[in-house]
């Protein structure tokens, strides 16, 4: 208990300075790309902040939270909550038929690729230097297109953009359920609901057909699992985030960050209700051999699912085993490089490399872990510019209030021509409005977490599904920071926050019971 105790003050003092460094940032500065039909890159650029016109919509903001919690109105959190999934569901729908978006970069090229696999025609995979000869972790995405494809028809791509509104709408709704499982209040959940409405960086990938939206679903249902089974003990539930946690990775890899978040709040975490009923019928041995259990069965179908996978892959493209493709470790080493574009982004390095050692993954290993070491030396010699290096890698991430999401707008728009309305919300008044509203959504979710992260230092406890979800938040800064730079990554995390912001924003608007249970 007292390991698991520093452990858990530990990540929320962490946390508290990240935000801190996030909500100063948002206040000063703001993040911006540029609009225009030549740039393909994530470009992300540092510009002046309005600060008085950020500072007087926050405070309207928070006045209107203040004004409707004392209406009592965010009690009503059930209504809430179904307001909230009606706005998000027609917002996706507006952005879907009003640009009517096209697969663009690594999604053009996925999306031909599931073509043709669909017709037989496996060379992406079996030529050397194939996109999935070099990136052969796709393969259980493109497994996913091909019976979207068989279902739906190629180049379907109002059914792509519907099955990812889907993923976001069973993405917020159980956030949504998250946050009562967290705090058992009402005004959270009801303030969740709300600031669900702000999220227009999360909403605005809907129109981006890749596995970062699809997997969304699958994760937040394994976590969503998880809190179930911390609260209520019941083995199902952490069988129920294995089946999901397995289908999430294989849409997305990143999603393996959550599967080490779940394993570690299984191992560590305590029953939180019936604890004489526990002591007299269960041993703590008994009680720790299950959850080992639960957590070799997470490891298990993870790997089974990979490896089914893999399997019908070379079994269809004749292939006596899947190539081991680019090494993670060209993916570091690119994330520790100062670049032209920006620090720790993506540069083209991991794709260079391989190409420059003939494909071969042991010897691009071998030289990226070279440039890996040169790199840490470097800073570690000059340990102020390796922290500046750091500083601003995790800024450029974390406090972009879109996440690249208008960006990637511009990018889905420009290959046909738009209507007036999807004109607007790319290039003209609705982009600007959009961007204010990401602007201050940003400054008043990232005041309410470091409210939150304060408030708990104080109280000196959290829960363990609060601490779920912590973890979850800190590994993925912590791997992003080492790991190719986006804050199209960082949307997987930032939309996390919003129970916790919630939260402090109920602090901040006057009573304080953070952990109270009705």
């Amino acid at each position: 208990m007292k390991f698991k105790n520093a452990f858990n003050k530990v990540i929320v003092f962490c946390l508290a300075v990240a935000a801190l460094l996030t909500l100063g940032c948002s206040i000063l500065t703001t993040i911006y790309y540029d609009v225009d039909g030549e740039i393909q890159v994530d470009w992300p650029h540092y510009g002046k902040e309005n600060i008085p016109l950020l500072l007087i919509l926050l405070i309207a903001s928070i006045a209107i939270i203040i004004f409707l919690r004392k209406k009592n109105v965010f009690k009503a959190y059930k209504k809430l909550a179904i307001g909230g999934i009606i706005f998000v569901a027609a917002y996706c729908l507006m952005l879907i038929f009003a640009i009517r978006p096209l697969p663009v970069n690594d999604s053009k090229m996925l999306d031909d690729i599931i073509q043709s696999f669909v017709a037989g025609d496996y060379s992406e995979l079996t030529s050397k230097g194939g996109y999935l000869f070099i990136w052969p972790f796709q393969l259980g995405y493109v497994l996913f297109g091909e019976l979207v494809t068989n279902v739906f028809g190629a180049g379907n791509y109002i059914a792509w953009d519907l099955l990812q509104l889907l993923s976001i709408l069973i993405t917020v709704f159980l956030i949504y359920k998250i946050t009562w499982e967290c705090f058992e209040d009402e005004e959270i959940c009801g303030m969740t609901a709300l600031l669900s409405c702000g999220a227009l960086f999360f909403y605005n990938y809907v129109t981006y057909i890749y596995g970062d939206i699809l997997s969304m679903a699958p994760q937040t249902a394994a976590l969503y699992a998880m809190v179930l089974f911390i609260k209520r003990d019941k083995v199902k539930y952490g069988i129920m985030s294995g089946v999901f946690i397995s289908f999430a990775i294989m849409l997305k890899t990143n999603c393996e960050i959550a599967l080490i978040a779940l394993i570690m709040m299984l191992i560590i975490s305590n029953r939180q209700k019936s604890e004489e009923k526990d002591a007299a019928n269960k041993t703590i041995a008994a009680t720790l051999l299950r959850k080992l259990g639960i957590a070799v069965f997470m490891l298990v179908i993870v790997l089974v699912v990979k490896a089914g996978v893999n399997a019908h892959y070379s079994r269809v493209a004749q292939l006596t085993e899947i190539p081991k493709g680019s090494p993670s470790a060209s993916h570091i080493a690119m994330g520790l490089q100062e670049s032209d574009l920006e620090d720790g982004w993506y540069n083209g390095y991991n794709y260079r490399i391989f190409a420059e050692n003939e494909y071969d993954t042991d010897k691009t290993k071998a030289v990226a872990i070279d440039n890996i070491k040169e790199t840490l030396s470097g800073f570690v010699k000059r340990l102020l510019h390796g922290g500046k290096f750091f500083v601003r890698k995790y800024l450029t991430q974390w406090a972009d209030p879109v996440c690249i999401s208008t960006h990637n707008l511009d990018l889905v728009s420009r290959h046909h021509d738009m209507s007036a309305l999807g004109t607007s919300l790319v290039y003209g008044t609705g982009a600007v409005i959009m961007k204010w509203i990401m602007n201050v959504f940003m400054t008043l979710c990232y005041l309410g977490v470091l409210i939150y992260m304060i408030s708990t230092i104080r109280k000196k406890s959290v829960t363990d599904p609060e601490m779920l979800m912590l973890i979850l938040i800190f590994g993925g800064i912590v791997f992003h920071e080492f790991w190719e730079g986006s804050s199209r990554y960082a949307m997987r995390y930032y939309i996390y926050y919003l129970p916790f912001a919630a939260c402090g924003l109920k602090v901040l608007s006057g009573r304080f019971f953070l952990h109270k249970l009705k």
